[in-house]
Parts: C-alpha cells; sequence; structure tokens
C-alpha cells in the first residue's frame, strides 16, 4: 500500500500548479503551429488550383500537329504567350531552313514546364518553311483537266425495248469518275463512244474502272444500242474539264502558288474535281452581279483558255489550287512581299483583304474578323469574316464568288484568305488558314 503524506501531496499540487501554465502554453504552440501549417498547405494548394486554372489548356491543345512559322516559334518562347507559369521552350534549339531540303515543312517539339520546372506536355508543331510570301488579290482563269471522266447525269438510251436509263440501274452513279473501259484509259468524253463502238466490245458487258468517293471500283457495264443514233450509248452526260475565275493567295520564293482557298468543285455533282492537269491564265474582271440575301453574286471576269498561260495547277483539294507560275509571269510583276502569320496569329479585329473588281487592279478593302476556330483538325472555315467596307459592300454587296482566295491581312501579316458567303448574308463569310494553304 502507497505511503503518500500530506506534506508530499501538497508538494505534488504546488508543482502541478507551477508546471500548469507551461503545458497549456505548451499546448497552444504546439496547436497553433499546426494551423500554421494547414493554413500554409491550403494557401500552396489554392495557388496551385489557381494556376492550374488559368493555364490555358485549349490553347496547348492548339499547338499539337499545327504548322507554324519561325517567327511564332519566337513568339512561344519569348512573350509569355501561355501566361507567366508556363514556359515552353524547343527541344531541338536549332532552326536552320537549309535542313528543310524540298520539303514545306519539319517537325519540332516543344516542352510546357510548370513554373519553369515541371514538364506537363509534350506538343510536336510542324515548321513552316516559308517566314515571307508574295501577296496575291489578283484574278486568274482556271483550267482543269479531270482524270478521267465524270458522269454528271443520265441520258436515256432509246432501246427497242424503250428507254434505258444507266443510272437507274446502279451500275454508274453520279460523280464517278470512269478511267479506263475493257483495260483502255478514257482521257475525255470521244474517248467512251469510240470504245463500246468498236467490233469487239459490241453488244456484250463491258468491265468498267472508276473512282467513287476517293476508291477505286471496278464495275460492269452493258452499253445499248440506241435505234435513232444507230450506235452504241452508255446513256450518260459526262464531262472532262471544268473552268472558273478565283483569286491568287500568295506567291512562294520558288514561284509556287496558292488560290480560292477550297477545292474546286463540278458544278453538277458537286464532287471535287479530280486534277490530272491545270492551266492558269491572266484574267480581267469585267463587271460583278451584286450579292444579296438568298441569291449570292459573283464576279465576271474574261480569260482566253490557250493563251496568256501564267503556270499550272497540280493539286485541287480541300485547301484550295496550287501549283507553279512561270518564271515570265505577268501575275507577281506588281506583287509586294508580306510577313505569313499563322492561326497563332489570328485574333478577332480589324483585318484587310485583298481582290480586284475591275480589270487586273488589285484593291484593298476593310473587314472585322468576327471569330476564330482554334482548329485542331484542318478545314476551310477556320474563322468568320464580315465585311464592314461601304465602298465594297456598295459595289459587290459584300463576299461574291470569285473573290474565294482573297487574302487575309492582320497587322501586316497575311493571315489567311477568303472561302465562303453566307448565303442569307453576303457581308459575311468564312476564310481559311494561312498555314492549311502554305504547307501544299
Amino acid at each position: 500500500m502507497l505511503d503518500v503524506s500530506v506534506v508530499d501531496l501538497e508538494k505534488i499540487f504546488y508543482i502541478k500548479r507551477q508546471l500548469l501554465p507551461h503545458n497549456i502554453i505548451r499546448m497552444k504552440k504546439r496547436f497553433s503551429l499546426k494551423i500554421f501549417i494547414v493554413l500554409c498547405v491550403i494557401f500552396v494548394l489554392s495557388a496551385v488550383g489557381v494556376v492550374l486554372f488559368n493555364i490555358p489548356f485549349s490553347r496547348i491543345n492548339i499547338i499539337d500537329d499545327i504548322y507554324i512559322t519561325r517567327s511564332e516559334l519566337t513568339q512561344i518562347q519569348e512573350k509569355n504567350f501561355f501566361g507567366p507559369f508556363l514556359s515552353a521552350t524547343i527541344k531541338d534549339e536549332i532552326i536552320d531552313a537549309v535542313s528543310m531540303g524540298d520539303n514545306n515543312s519539319e517537325d519540332r517539339e516543344i516542352e510546357f514546364k510548370l513554373f519553369h520546372l515541371i514538364p506537363i506536355k509534350v506538343k510536336t508543331v510542324h515548321l513552316i518553311k516559308e517566314d515571307k510570301v508574295l501577296l496575291g488579290g489578283y484574278a486568274v482563269g482556271l483550267v482543269l483537266k479531270t482524270d478521267g471522266v465524270m458522269v454528271v447525269g443520265s441520258s436515256p438510251v432509246d432501246t427497242l425495248e424503250g428507254e434505258y436509263d444507266v443510272l437507274e440501274s446502279g451500275e454508274l452513279m453520279l460523280g464517278d469518275i470512269i478511267t479506263q473501259i475493257e483495260n483502255e484509259t478514257i482521257e475525255n468524253v470521244s474517248t467512251i463512244s469510240k470504245v463500246i463502238n468498236k467490233e469487239k466490245n459490241r453488244d456484250r458487258e463491258l468491265t468498267i474502272h472508276i473512282k467513287r468517293d476517293g476508291r477505286e471500283c471496278v464495275t460492269s457495264v452493258k452499253p445499248c444500242y440506241d435505234v435513232k443514233a444507230g450506235n452504241y450509248k452508255l446513256g450518260i452526260w459526262a464531262r472532262d474539264d471544268a473552268s472558273g475565275i478565283g483569286t491568287l493567295t500568295f506567291v512562294d520564293s520558288n514561284n509556287r502558288f496558292g488560290a480560292l482557298g477550297h477545292p474546286i468543285l463540278d458544278s453538277d455533282t458537286k464532287s471535287t474535281i479530280t486534277l490530272k492537269s491545270g492551266k492558269v491564265y491572266n484574267c480581267s474582271i469585267l463587271g460583278v452581279k451584286k450579292g444579296q440575301s438568298g441569291s449570292p453574286g459573283e464576279l465576271k471576269g474574261f480569260f482566253a483558255q490557250g493563251k496568256d498561260e501564267q503556270g499550272v495547277v497540280e493539286k485541287n483539294n480541300e485547301y484550295g489550287v496550287f501549283g507553279s507560275l512561270t518564271d515570265n509571269n505577268r501575275l507577281t510583276l506588281d506583287a509586294e512581299e508580306i510577313e505569313v502569320g499563322g492561326r497563332l496569329s489570328v485574333k478577332p479585329g480589324k483585318a484587310q483583304i485583298k481582290c480586284c473588281l475591275d480589270g487586273n487592279r488589285v484593291e484593298t478593302f476593310d473587314i472585322e474578323i468576327v471569330k476564330t476556330n482554334y482548329q485542331s483538325y484542318s478545314g476551310d472555315k477556320s474563322m468568320v469574316i464580315r465585311v464592314v467596307d461601304e465602298d465594297l459592300i456598295s459595289r459587290t454587296g459584300g463576299i461574291v464568288q470569285g473573290m474565294s482566295g482573297s487574302p487575309i491581312i492582320q497587322n501586316d501579316k497575311i493571315v489567311g484568305a477568303v472561302t465562303h458567303v453566307f448565303v442569307t448574308d453576303p457581308t459575311k463569310g468564312f476564310g481559311v488558314y494561312i498555314d492549311w494553304m502554305l504547307n501544299q
């Protein structure tokens, strides 16, 4: 049994009374330290959250797999393009245009670091070779020869059994491009009649090679004997060329040009013309049909096919018409050199377009870039534009057919080309980023 005297108890209570304030103070200090640590953690997490919230991930995602100029690479590195918390550095710092050879672009990797320390993303970009081009705005005549013969309609054949429509049978369809019949190349419309009326091909099914929706197919068709004409026919309307006018967008240092900003389509089938060859001609604008709501206008021009040739067409795709001009072409005699601005340069706001409305004279008109689409995919509707120039509106109503390809200039850089007009409002339309076109 524990033997504790009254004196001992008093001593114990005395010691406890002496130590109690110290214990409370010590406990308060520990509690305050814990609160301080918690507050610091909350502050740090909040700060990091604010930083992460303010990082423009949508803008970072735009960078992936895009075409940009060397000046834009510098802009990304030097001008806090992605804000104060995020740095962007080029993994391969050596940027040498000579190393690109004949390619229009070469790949570079951009590494993004948080606080210049923590790697968070790596994106691949394509460095555009051209930093400057000759500015377009000139009207051009374009003639395209198709690679084969395009089916644009049906022409029922009068047979002994009555009319026969080959398109109703489904063996051939609108937009089909006939490239071969019985292994003979079909170069133009007249070739079809010659091949199917050969003695060996009469009154039997013939093997026909076609292109349909970009795919090569083989089908069989039995030509019908036309009792009125006295020969065999396929029963189709076909076309082997297309022509029209448009606007030249740019010419690069190798005399390669881009125009239109969208493909040339067949007027009947609305299919993209499959190109075999093509020519570029000088064109004079003779007049304008004004556009209005529900009825797009057009430029009326003249060019002499086969005369005054200025170059050749080599591509007709979703970004426009592309090819090479001759060294002695007259289209670029008065052309001015201009810097290129990729899609990172384009902002909603004031801009200009250049086009030809009278003869061969290029004029400048004011527009506004209403909206930019930060596309991670290619397309000819990169931006929405609106004509604000009263002179242009009074003369054309806004954007009209034939103005496709008119270069769009913002901050003294070519940033795109006009592509489409809004049917309901001719003062508005679409434009394509110039970097889509430059890579062609």
